[in-house]
């Protein structure tokens, strides 16, 4: 046994030989590979069924050696195509080969052709083939699987003498004994691949919305960034008559790092989002960049957000004791053109002074 540390970090307990579980069940697997692993073992569970169905319906045991040999060879398939990862596609491509061109004919004629159910064993092996298979392989596949099908049913209809006979109650035993096999296989290949599709895309989607949310958010501070700035604005715009802007950086922000080092900068930063969120609430906190931060309000008068920038400067100051420079003007259709105003303002306040907030008139 090995000890093998997964993805997360935990322990698992892997073998030497073959991890079923991983290659059916891990997420982190390709669903490609875990969709050939699971075709091979439904053809290996439908081909045992087949032979115990056989032997308790008296049906002679010399009918059941191609089964045998047929599961014997999908057996030693599974264990090389779930060993050699670095060859596993030619492994899969041969085994398939092998049993579209040489196994299939064989099993077809010496079952006894069109008065057997191989005719149905034909759709799973089609089923086989459409969820093993992508793309060119795939069409090449299935383009010619289907002239040998329709060639050894020409075959059977022209030369019947090759084949095996077949008495009308072997013909009826082996219909009976293997139609409610194909049928549960076919609904079990059709229901896993489905599944696996459907996680497939939810865990698509899932992944998108993460890292659509990591891409609007600022790492440092957890409020949005500016990649989320012209969005917003129009998402307020179009609920709301006015939108208020209100853009500030922290004063003298340079002196901050240089003298106390950027551990305490970023400390400051991060304090500083915590109580944009809390002062200013439902309005939207962004991180601009660097030192500098933008307030969104929908619905706002700048009176209004004023009162609460005067909190929020009051707030900086006891507990920080940092102050800000910033000016606040409204939303007036041109995102740039607005930026470009409020940048003015705050500039202006920087220039003045700083520890100010100037209003747009």
């Amino acid at each position: 046994m090995l000890l093998k540390k997964n993805i997360s970090g935990n322990i698992m307990i892997q073998s030497k030989g073959c991890d079923m579980k991983k290659y059916l069940f891990d997420k982190n697997y390709p669903l490609e590979e875990r969709m050939v692993t699971f075709v091979y073992l439904t053809m290996i569970f439908s081909s045992l069924i087949v032979v115990i169905l056989n032997i308790s319906s008296n049906i002679p045991f010399v009918k059941n050696i191609k089964w045998i040999v047929f599961i014997f060879f999908i057996m030693c398939v599974m264990v090389l195509y779930n060993k050699r990862e670095k060859s596993r596609r030619i492994v899969k491509n041969i085994s398939f080969i092998l049993t579209i061109y040489i196994i299939f004919p064989a099993l077809f004629i010496f079952s006894g052709g069109l008065r057997t159910a191989a005719i149905s064993y034909m759709i799973v092996l089609l089923l086989a083939i459409v969820y093993s298979f992508y793309g060119r392989v795939r069409i090449i596949f299935i383009a010619s699987y289907i002239v040998i099908a329709l060639g050894l049913m020409l075959l059977n209809y022209f030369a019947p003498g090759i084949f095996p006979e077949v008495s009308d109650k072997d013909m009826y035993l082996d219909w009976i004994t293997n139609i409610p096999i194909i049928l549960i296989l076919i609904a079990t290949l059709s229901l896993w691949v489905s599944n696996e599709h459907r996680r497939e895309r939810d865990r698509a989607i899932g992944l998108s919305m993460e890292m659509d949310e990591i891409s609007r958010n600022d790492t440092l501070t957890g409020i949005f960034n500016r990649r989320y700035l012209g969005e917003r604005v129009e998402e307020l715009y179009k609920i709301h008559e006015t939108v208020c802007l209100f853009i500030f950086d922290i004063d003298r922000f340079k002196v901050i790092n240089d003298n106390l080092g950027h551990s305490e900068g970023d400390r400051i930063l991060i304090r500083v989002a915590e109580s944009m969120t809390q002062v200013f609430g439902e309005m939207t906190s962004i991180r601009f960049g660097g030192d500098e931060f933008l307030i969104i309000g929908g619905s706002c008068d700048k009176k209004d957000i004023a009162l609460k920038v005067h909190d929020f400067r009051k707030f900086l100051k006891s507990s920080l004791d940092v102050t800000i420079s910033g000016g606040i003007v409204s939303y007036n259709g041109d995102l740039e053109a607005s930026l470009k105003k409020a940048d003015m303002l705050l500039y202006e306040a920087k220039n003045t002074g700083r520890d100010k907030v100037i209003i747009e008139d």
